[in-house]
């Protein structure tokens, strides 16, 4: 069965703060396209439904933001001269 965008609205209106939603890439592509304003179009309905987009090798990840801003977590700054050598 194919996802649909009634039904991808209706399973990020549902989430629960923090919670991440995976749809395959194959629906991704069906649902916003493969061009370069895919990206713009998902991220604006994510957005819609308090949600970030983050791309994945075969899939979208949607993750719900937090309501309250004093428990969202915060933004991870990283050291270029920190964690993996180079």
């Amino acid at each position: 069965m194919n996802l649909t965008l009634s039904g991808l609205r209706a399973r990020l209106n549902r989430l629960d703060e923090g919670t991440i939603l995976r749809i395959s890439e194959h629906d991704y592509e069906r649902l916003f396209g493969i061009n370069h304003f895919a990206a713009a179009r998902v991220a604006q309905f994510a957005k819609e439904h308090n949600c970030l987009t983050v791309p994945g090798t075969d899939a979208v990840y949607f993750r719900k933001q937090f309501d309250d801003p004093a428990i969202r977590p915060k933004p991870v700054d990283l050291d270029p001269h920190q964690g993996r050598d180079l």
